[in-house]
């Protein structure tokens, strides 16, 4: 059975040595659907001989279209059933995974089988994790049929065959890095927050309670020190799985910057996004020669923020009143 890893990249140079380095032991392909990089992460793609690289000239955030894209380019390069493993950049496969019943269980699945595995969160460094109790719809043997119906925005990454069972894969760990870079998450979050609220995917209410700033990701959930032997054998082949670089700006931010500019600031004046350094951010990429940019950020008044804070306490009560 073929391995398949689908990939959507934008500006992930950050773990892309990482990921690929690890993603080339298993996977037989690893399909790459780069949305404009301008952080070198080109480069890095030609040293790894199983990238194929798909172009996605987009300059919108558009998980339906780039996910299309993905399974398209999967589906000519091996027509016949395969696993295909839909996993983001700074999703890394752990180092004992290979040596589990679950992975030859995977292997032996039945075509149309959904595929789900645990995702540990690294939490502030590699050290500490965050363990889910859920799993996650990673992957899908391919049956070639089943079509992919992705959403917009926070979609399911594979199909759901009518006829497929469903895999949950426990003992097979994807380790999510996100977390070890909190300043990016929550760049992250302030984007997802203006890009629903320019799509009217998602209420008002809704997005501050998602998308709240310093969200407490602890919050019910076990901390845990990350086992060694999900970065062991890794490591024993050279591969970095400790180090973690950051920035001082994200794409994430020139994004919802460029959404200031199309839009309108005052349209994401009622968004928890104002914590942020707006107008550093913006004297930053305009050095950078970025375009689309607002000429200046004109922040919501102090009354504002004000009665936004107290309607989010009231929905708070109200919720824990009548749930």
């Amino acid at each position: 059975m073929k391995i398949i890893v689908i990939t959507p990249v934008k500006n992930e140079a950050w773990i892309l040595e990482r990921f690929l380095s690890v993603t080339s032991i298993f996977a037989d392909h690893i399909i790459i659907a780069d949305q404009n990089s301008t952080d070198g992460s080109l480069d890095i793609y030609a040293r790894y001989p199983k990238v194929v690289l798909v172009k996605n000239e987009s300059n919108t955030f558009n998980e339906a279209e780039r996910q299309i894209l993905l399974f398209k380019k999967a589906r000519e390069i091996e027509p016949g059933p395969k696993v295909i493993l839909a996993l983001d950049a700074d999703e890394i496969l752990a180092a004992n995974a290979m040596e589990t019943p679950g992975w030859q269980t995977m292997l032996n699945a039945e075509p149309g089988t959904m595929l789900c595995f645990e995702k540990p969160e690294m939490y502030l460094n590699t050290e500490n994790t965050i363990r889910y109790s859920n799993t996650w719809p990673l992957g899908f043997i391919d049956d070639g049929i089943t079509e992919h119906k992705p959403s917009l925005i926070h979609s399911i990454r594979v199909p759901i065959s009518k006829s497929g069972s469903i895999l949950h894969l426990n003992e097979i760990k994807i380790l999510h890095y996100a977390m070890t870079r909190m300043n990016a998450q929550q760049a992250k979050w302030r984007m997802y927050s203006v890009i629903e609220s320019s799509m009217s995917t998602m209420s008002l209410r809704q997005r501050r309670k998602m998308y709240v700033k310093n969200k407490d990701w602890t919050e019910n959930r076990i901390i845990e020190k990350t086992p060694s032997n999900w970065f062991h054998n890794w490591e024993k082949q050279g591969i970095d799985m400790q180090n973690i670089n950051d920035s001082k700006y994200y794409w994430q931010d020139l994004y919802t910057l460029q959404l200031f500019s199309k839009h309108g600031v005052n349209q994401f004046w009622n968004e928890d996004i104002w914590d942020a350094n707006w107008e550093g951010a913006l004297a930053f990429f305009k050095q950078a020669g970025k375009p689309d940019l607002p000429e200046k950020i004109i922040r919501p008044s102090g009354l504002r923020l004000f009665l936004l804070k107290t309607f989010d306490k009231l929905m708070a009560i109200a919720y824990r009143l009548f749930r």
